[in-house]
């Protein structure tokens, strides 16, 4: 090691002095790896460094100076001494060659004339040992640093033996973190891994210190913890700096020992116990068993099984009772040797049950004195000890709970004849109820848990039941509307199905008589049905009432939906200063929390960057006023979804609730990626994809860890998901395919591959004719490639937004090896037009501009200026003159760019034509339904996961932004679903609808007046008509179901899950006996699509398809690179080509 420590100390010396020799003479004994070298390897950096300092001063000319008082540091380290080893010792010493002969030439330098040539012998025996063995690799660094006097150390082998870790010391790290004796016992020198000296100094003064100050806080202990040390998060070094993280008690100290809990060997070993150690002590009693089937022996294992039976689950797991006594005496040994008092209560409670049920009453008694009853289970415990000598204890901690109206189940205590009379009337008051019937029992219970607002234990209660929708519905609105997120995914399961139970019997049941007018009338508020808001009004005060109906006034259909955050606020003064039940202050805080929701989702459908960023503080206010409901949350992950929200608090709550749920790596995901991570953002959106049981997110989540991937130049990662992902080949582009495949080539130093890759990408084949000597003609095949294709492979980068390099490298590569013998044309180009950039020169951005249209068309001398206008070089003046050298070219050329090439021309803003399909016209058909049967008519908000896009589309042609189409096809599907009643019904089945009401107002001939309004309303452009229009669309067919073809295993994927979601395979195409494909009115839509593409159509920069059809979203970048044509399915989608 001492070896080393020279390289460093030679290395940060040449470092902090810049080349300053006689500044890095008095940097070196200053730096931390100094101290750690014995002497005689000081003497030897030391007189090397001073030598060379001398030397050079010398020979530049200065000659000596006189050293005055405030004379510069290494004037004054020229004063001082480090001596080296004597020479007496080093000619006759065992150390090693390569150090001797060092320190020798060293002194010989040194000496000059008064050096014994006798000595020589000895150095030319270290040489031939040198030679035959080999010298340490810091004898080179030295050879090279100081060649005049150990120049001839560099000529021998390189050679250094590897130290293994020390395996003892290794298995000493098997302690308790927060044991600070044996913590400091650890670090006591030497230690027995390899380590800098920047980080072994600052360790040696910790322990010091540490053994000086004798116990140590955690406070403390952070405090003084080297940062450097800390950055290791692998290997020896890493368990060392977790171990001492844990002991400091930092943050992060659970995921540094999970990274290294997957290494092998002893450091995975005991970084997998150091998890269980914390998991057990968060609480999680899933690694319970883990830690008990521990050995004992050492203080890990010790502390682990400790905070386990100090957390002993209910019922002692299946123990015995000997074997949880030894665990209670284990706790308590361990508790008083380490000196801190550990709550037993769990454990004691587990004895106390096992006594209890083996008929020991009398010897549970010993330890139930000292317990308190916090949950039903050691309710129901205590009861069963009433009979026993502990009976007056028993009964005075029944007194103490229910005084405390402790949420335990305290119906059993109601027919239980051996607690006092006055207990079992207290808790019937408690409850509010008489009786002990089971039925009763349950009633008395449902009014509890609604009149205290314990939505869980309601809900519960209700899910026990199978017909509790259909018995209670009002009571499983209630339950369904309020239950918290992080409850069991059955109950929530539960609380979703139900709803939709409940809404068909609402209207036949009668209002529980403990279920207020007023609760309920918010609940069908919130669920979008009439109510009766002279209710709702009366919990209000003047204010609040005021502030309620402008709330109102804002919602309606004329209104902006935009509810203002002052009027919100008086709402929640008013709320929490009235005098209300439980219940209808959860009610109400939840209207207000889903205006605030409502509001943030009109933002989002807005689509703008300033409106996107108040939506998301909406939304982290929302998530961290209360805990989420269930409804909540789940439009909140519609959101994060559709239009790419990133919340801080959501993120956290998914960490601290449902960590390896979809949902939360998506949450992760989006958080990562607004704080420029990308890494985190692909690898999470990746694992999000893997926790998917949906085929379409599953491809879209997949498609954005590829991008982040990108983003984060990860480029090994991303081909990896590519290749390993069958569907993403159909999702990405085989431009941006290639852009990752030549990255990935170039990171990995296979330059020359990465440009071949190019190159067959742009290589055209054509068949010429030649002749031989004997004037014979033959056919050879001649290879050319596409400098167009070249060039738009350069600016493929910069217009999509991704990082240009190492790809644009290998893009100009590919071009000079084709422009090599022949005239050069798009390599000058770029170079011309990166030169006029750099000088901001417009005449010449021009000409680049004109020359580009002239040699490869117009749309590349259109990219010249948005590319200049994107390059962020030019001030609004200068942006605003490029953009009508622009539109000047786009003028004169417009009518022969086909749409599908206009698509980068975003300074152009040009408006796309949206070709709308059926599903999102199915949406507008609901929403009108629902208006028409007045639902929602007090407060219309659009939550519950119910789709916007629709909406966003309409608001977009109403500002002119966008024009839409409604083709044949999709017209005539609208009308269809419109027939037939039923159909709608389930589509709207998600609103409080009085069935009644329905039968009333929706009939057919009404349901397609309906859809045919829509189409109107949604209709602005129509195409040209002629006689041979539908001739050229259909000409395209055949090239289309070569492509379903192409993506047969793409579409079957398609089809099965279509299939698994109900969806009849009757209605897919049939392509060579296979009915895998998009049915027909979805392939009329892609033909006509890719026909609009292909037309110089004026005014329009793009066609989309909004769709959120799998046929259409999942190889949507494949139809887009084939046909010309982009697929939407949100508004963060379209906002993308809105100007």
């Amino acid at each position: 090691m001492t070896r080393q420590f020279l390289l460093e100390c030679l290395e940060e010396s040449e470092e902090r002095s810049h080349g300053n020799i006689g500044r890095r003479l008095a940097t070196a004994p200053t730096t931390e790896a100094w101290g750690m070298m014995g002497k005689e390897w000081q003497g030897l950096i030391f007189n090397l460094l001073k030598y060379d300092a001398e030397n050079n001063s010398a020979s530049s000319g200065k000659g000596k100076k006189r050293v005055g008082r405030r004379g510069g540091r290494g004037d004054r380290m020229m004063m001082q001494q480090w001596d080296l080893e004597d020479i007496k010792s080093l000619l006759t010493g065992e150390s090693d060659a390569d150090y001797r002969l060092a320190t020798l030439l060293m002194h010989k330098a040194m000496m000059g004339e008064d050096w014994d040539n006798n000595w020589n012998t000895i150095l030319n025996q270290l040489r031939s040992q040198c030679e035959s063995q080999g010298v340490h690799p810091v004898f080179h660094s030295l050879a090279s640093t100081f060649q005049p006097v150990l120049g001839e150390l560099g000529v021998y082998d390189s050679v250094e033996v590897e130290i293994d870790d020390d395996a003892d010391w290794l298995e000493s790290c098997r302690i308790d973190a927060s044991d600070c004796e044996l913590l400091t016992e650890l670090l006591k020198p030497p230690l027995g891994i390899q380590l800098k000296a920047t980080q072994l100094a600052p360790l040696k003064r910790l322990h010091d210190l540490m053994v000086r100050k004798g116990g140590v806080k955690p406070q403390w202990l952070s405090r003084h913890l080297d940062s450097r040390l800390l950055e290791e998060r692998k290997g020896s070094i890493g368990l060392l700096a977790a171990i001492l993280a844990s002991g400091a008690q930092l943050e992060d100290v659970k995921s540094r020992f999970e990274q290294l809990a997957i290494e092998e060997g002893i450091i995975g070993d005991i970084s997998a116990k150091q998890v269980l150690l914390i998991s057990i002590k968060e609480g999680n009693n899933s690694v319970w068993d883990e830690c008990i089937s521990l050995k004992q022996g050492n203080s890990l294992n010790d502390a682990c099984r400790a905070h386990a039976w100090a957390r002993t689950p209910e019922g002692g797991p299946g123990l015995s009772l000997k074997k949880l006594e030894k665990g209670l005496d284990e706790l308590n040994s361990w508790s008083e040797i380490r000196g801190i008092e550990m709550d037993a209560s769990e454990i004691k409670w587990a004895i106390v049950e096992s006594m209890a049920n083996d008929g020991e009453s009398e010897s549970a008694c010993e330890h139930f004195p000292s317990l308190n009853i916090n949950n039903n289970q050691q309710l129901r415990i205590a009861l069963s000890l009433l009979n026993s000598s502990c009976h007056e204890s028993v009964v005075a901690k029944l007194e103490k709970v229910i005084a405390n109206a402790s949420n335990l189940d305290f119906s059993i205590l109601l027919g239980h004849e051996a607690i006092p009379v006055n207990i079992r009337l207290s808790v019937s008051e408690l409850l509010d109820v008489s009786g002990s019937a089971d039925q009763d029992t349950e009633e008395m219970m449902l009014e509890l848990y609604t009149s205290t607002g314990d939505i869980k234990a309601l809900t519960g209660l209700l899910a026990a039941h199978p017909d509790s929708a259909q018995i209670n519905p009002h009571l499983t609105l209630v339950s369904a509307r309020l239950i918290g997120a992080e409850n069991d995914n059955d109950l929530l399961t539960w609380a979703r199905l139900a709803r939709r139970e409940a809404f068909l019997v609402l209207s036949d049941v009668e209002l529980p008589s403990f279920l207020s007018p007023a609760a309920f009338a918010l609940t069908s508020l919130l669920d979008g049905g009439i109510a009766d808001l002279e209710q709702v009004s009366s919990l209000l005060d003047s204010e609040g009432l005021q502030s309620f109906k402008q709330c109102r006034r804002a919602m309606m259909e004329d209104g902006d939906g935009l509810v203002p955050q002052p009027l919100l606020l008086k709402m929640e003064e008013s709320v929490s200063s009235s005098e209300m039940g439980k219940i209808e202050r959860m009610l109400f805080n939840q209207l207000i929390l889903n205006l605030k929701l409502n509001r943030a989702d009109s933002l989002l459908q807005i689509a703008e960057s300033d409106t996107h960023k108040e939506a998301e503080e909406i939304i982290e206010e929302v998530l961290t006023s209360a805990p989420p409901t269930y409804r909540l949350m789940r439009n909140v992950n519609a959101q994060v979804l559709e239009h790419g929200v990133a919340s801080g608090a959501l993120e956290r709550w998914y960490k601290n609730n449902n960590a390896h749920s979809m949902e939360a790596s998506i949450a992760t995901g989006r958080y990562a990626e607004k704080g420029g991570n990308r890494l985190e953002a692909a690898r999470s959106y990746q694992t999000a994809a893997t926790r998917c049981d949906n085929f379409e997110l599953r491809q879209k989540l997949n498609k954005e860890a590829l991008i982040s991937y990108a983003h984060a130049g990860n480029w090994p990662e991303a081909i990896e998901l590519l290749e390993s992902e069958s569907g993403l080949k159909a999702n990405i582009t085989d431009r941006f395919k290639l852009y990752l495949q030549v990255n990935d080539e170039a990171d990995r130093g296979n330059l020359e591959k990465a440009r071949s890759t190019i190159l067959a990408n742009v290589a055209e084949s054509t068949i010429i004719e030649k002749k031989n000597d004997e004037g014979e003609t033959y056919e050879v095949e001649q290879i050319t490639h596409s400098v167009e294709g070249l060039n738009l492979h350069l600016t493929y980068p910069s217009i999509h937004r991704l990082p240009e390099e190492p790809y644009r490298g290998r893009v100009l590569a590919a071009i000079n090896r084709v422009q090599k013998g022949r005239k050069r044309r798009g390599a000058d180009i770029e170079q011309v037009f990166q030169k006029a950039l750099n000088r901001k020169e417009f005449t010449e951005i021009f000409s680049v501009a004109n020359r580009a249209a002239d040699e490869m068309g117009p749309e590349h001398g259109l990219l010249i200026y948005e590319r200049a206008m994107n390059s962020s070089k030019f001030d609004v003046a200068g942006l605003k003159r490029l953009s009508e050298m622009q539109r000047t070219m786009y003028s004169r050329t417009e009518n022969v760019i086909p749409v599908r090439q206009r698509i980068h021309l975003n300074n152009l803003a040009l408006k796309p034509l949206v070709v709308v399909d059926t599903n999102l016209l199915v949406d507008a058909l609901a929403e009108r339904v629902l208006r028409e049967l007045e639902i929602e008519r007090e407060v219309p908000m659009h939550l519950d996961s119910r789709r916007e896009f629709h909406k966003t589309l309409l608001y977009r042609s109403q500002q002119g932004r966008i024009e839409m189409f409604i083709p044949a096809a999709t017209r005539n599907e609208l009308r269809n679903i419109a027939a037939i009643p039923g159909r709608m019904r389930k589509i709207c089945g998600d609103r409080l609808i009085d069935p009644k009401l329905w039968d009333e107002k929706i009939t057919e001939k009404s349901l397609v007046a309906l859809a045919d309004g829509v189409i109107t309303e949604y209709n602005s452009w129509n195409p040209e008509t002629g006689a041979n229009i539908n001739e050229l669309v259909q000409i395209r067919r055949p090239e289309f179901e070569t492509f379903f073809v192409d993506l047969k295993k793409v579409y079957s994927d398609i089809t099965d899950s279509k299939i698994s979601r109900g969806h009849s395979q009757a209605k897919r195409q049939e392509i060579e006996g296979e009915a895998l494909y998009p049915e027909a009115g979805d392939v009329d839509i892609m033909l006509f699509s890719a026909y609009l593409a292909d037309e110089s159509l004026e005014g329009f920069g793009s066609i989309l398809v909004a769709s959120r059809d799998s046929d259409f979203t999942v190889p949507a970048r494949a139809l887009q690179e084939r046909f010309g044509f982009v697929t939407v399915d949100n508004a963060q989608a379209l906002s993308r080509y809105t100007h």
